[in-house]
């Protein structure tokens, strides 16, 4: 599925949202949308598919774009990425599917495990980084 949004979807239709760009040579170059600058330095090649700003050096494909711009994580980049590009994905994709499914797998006993081997931790953290015995 990862493949074929990434085939599909083109990171100057899903930038180009996003950013005002310009071409210039080969390369399309706009203002960086992570950080404030004046003169464009966010640089989008089409053919590779590929972004990358040269003042505070981000860059990657078109996941990466939308990961860091949203806050995404992979899977629901993924999602995105498929619904700007109106590129249609099976419902079991979809953000609430995931969740669903998380909610589904916390409820059974290695979620509900896992969810105390985690608070213990919590615990051991919190004891070790602040309390006067975990020196």
């Amino acid at each position: 599925v990862v493949d074929m949004v990434r085939d599909k979807a083109d990171i100057l239709d899903v930038v180009g949202r996003y950013v005002q760009m310009q071409r210039s040579g080969k390369n399309w170059f706009g203002a960086c949308p992570f950080h404030a600058e004046k003169t464009p330095s966010f640089s989008v090649n089409e053919q590779g598919q590929f972004f990358h700003c040269f003042s505070c050096g981000r860059g990657g494909n078109v996941f990466k774009f939308i990961m860091e711009l949203e806050n995404l994580s992979f899977p629901e980049a993924v999602f995105r990425v498929a619904e700007l590009e109106n590129i249609e994905l099976d419902a079991q994709y979809s953000p609430e599917a995931r969740a669903d499914g998380q909610r589904a797998f916390e409820s059974s006993e290695t979620g509900r495990l896992k969810g105390l081997y985690k608070m213990a931790a919590d615990v051991y953290h919190y004891m070790l980084t602040t309390a006067e015995s975990g020196e």
